[in-house]
C-alpha cells in the first residue's frame, strides 16, 4: 500500500477529483483551506493574497497509486506547457509506503 499526498491550489481540486476518478481512485480525504510556502510561493488565502491550498490523501494500493501518479505527472507537464512563462504549476505530489493497522 502507499500513501499519496497531493498539495495544490484549490481552485484545481475539481481538476483532480475527476483524474483521480478516472483513475479509479474513489477513497479519499481533501483538507481545504491549506496556507504554507513552497515552489509556487507563499498561499495566505487573505484579500491582498487570495490564493488557497488544498491536499487531497489517500491510501491506496502500490499498483493503483502508481497509476494516480502518472496520470497526475500528465497533468503536471500539460499545465506547465501552457504558461506563457517560467510560472510554477502549483501542484506537489508525495508518495510514501504505508501499512494499515485498523
Amino acid at each position: 500500500m502507499k500513501n499519496l499526498i497531493i498539495v495544490a491550489r484549490h481552485s484545481m481540486v475539481s481538476d483532480l477529483e475527476a483524474l483521480l476518478h478516472k483513475n479509479g481512485v474513489t477513497a479519499y480525504s481533501i483538507l481545504n483551506n491549506v496556507m504554507g510556502k513552497g515552489g509556487a510561493g507563499r498561499v495566505h488565502g487573505t484579500f491582498l493574497s487570495p490564493d488557497i491550498n488544498a491536499i487531497i490523501f489517500a491510501v491506496l494500493p502500490s499498483d493503483q497509486a502508481d497509476r494516480a501518479v502518472t496520470a497526475l505527472k500528465t497533468l503536471h507537464t500539460e499545465r506547465t506547457e501552457a504558461v506563457p512563462d517560467d510560472t510554477p504549476v502549483p501542484l506537489k505530489v508525495f508518495s510514501s509506503p504505508c501499512e494499515e493497522h485498523l
